[in-house]
């Protein structure tokens, strides 16, 4: 009898055990996108930049990573993933400048020397829930240099809150906007 209540305790320790998941288990979960979030869908037509931009190699798609694409048109255009994942995390005290992630945006005939401060505005609204509105701690947007003629537009943005988010770029009255889903950053081992 004590050896079968031995192995029946044994029993119930490996099931237990095996029914739960790791912290790195339940952050996998996470990462993957619910049906709720909806993606940005590759376009049919892929949008690619004006021949301009495509002297860049990375605009030209040689280095982009294979589940990244282009979307927009060539008054906005933007770079997003098949799967959108942003990590989170949240501010604390001395933090307050910390960004979720940075987002170029191109527009063909922005000039960086020309207009150093972009007219872009950035907004942000969470689509699967309530959330205080998406923050540019940092300031408006900048650019980035891609030669003496070409350049992108920098924003570097801080989501609130973990959850699926609908992020829109406005230029003077042209728009795009996209999905992603921001997850709580990976803890620690």
């Amino acid at each position: 009898m004590r050896s079968l209540r031995s192995v029946l305790i044994i029993a119930f320790a490996v099931l237990a055990g095996s029914q739960q998941s790791s912290p790195q288990d339940a952050w996998s979960a996470q990462k993957a996108v619910p049906d709720s979030c909806p993606m940005n869908p590759r376009p049919a037509r892929p949008f690619i930049p004006p021949a301009d931009y495509r002297l860049f190699d990375y605009l030209a798609g040689e280095d982009a990573p294979k589940d990244f694409f282009w979307i927009g048109t060539e008054k906005l255009w933007t770079e997003v993933a098949e799967k959108m994942v942003w990590e989170w995390i949240p501010h604390s005290p001395g933090h307050e400048q910390d960004l979720t992630a940075k987002i170029s945006w191109y527009r063909e005939g922005y000039s960086w020397s020309r207009e150093p401060v972009p007219k872009i505005k950035v907004t942000g609204k969470r689509i699967d829930g309530p959330a205080p509105p998406l923050m540019l701690p940092q300031g408006p947007a900048t650019h980035i240099i891609l030669d003496d003629y070409h350049g992108s537009i920098l924003t570097g943005v801080y989501v609130p809150a973990p959850g699926c988010w609908k992020i829109t770029g406005d230029y003077e009255g042209d728009k795009l906007s996209f999905n992603v889903w921001v997850v709580p950053v990976k803890p620690e081992r």
